[in-house]
């Protein structure tokens, strides 16, 4: 009787082993998926940031110096396809007006799990001097 209880213990340890395996199998790709996505968003975020701080950047320099392709660098520099625009000239007519510039990139993701573009929009406000 002692044999068929060891035989049994050691039955059990064996399918338990295999459930484990199983369950790790189906874990594992949903786990991955959420790093994956953690990871997506991550780059994604700090791309939007980035282009931002460049509109930003790009409306204080019209802002102060008037010059259109200098200004605009500051983005292109970033995004070279960029689609950048400008609300308005700043001249002494404009003076102490707002002028707004904005940047719209499309761009391709890292891993394509989430689609294959996402599309950035960046703004950036300064007043003509």
């Amino acid at each position: 009787m002692q044999h068929f209880t060891t035989w049994t213990r050691r039955s059990r340890r064996g399918r338990e082993r295999g459930v484990a395996a199983v369950e790790f199998a189906l874990v594992v790709p949903i786990l991955m998926t959420i790093i994956i996505g953690i990871v997506e968003f991550g780059m994604a975020f700090n791309y939007r940031t980035q282009l931002n701080n460049a509109t930003q950047i790009a409306a204080r320099n019209y802002s102060i110096d008037r010059d259109w392709n200098a200004a605009r660098a500051n983005v292109t520099g970033l995004a070279p396809t960029a689609a950048v625009t400008r609300s308005l000239d700043c001249n002494a007519s404009n003076s102490g007006k707002a002028v707004t510039v904005t940047a719209t990139v499309v761009r391709s993701t890292y891993t394509g799990l989430f689609g294959a573009n996402f599309t950035y929009r960046g703004k950036g406000v300064a007043q003509c001097v």
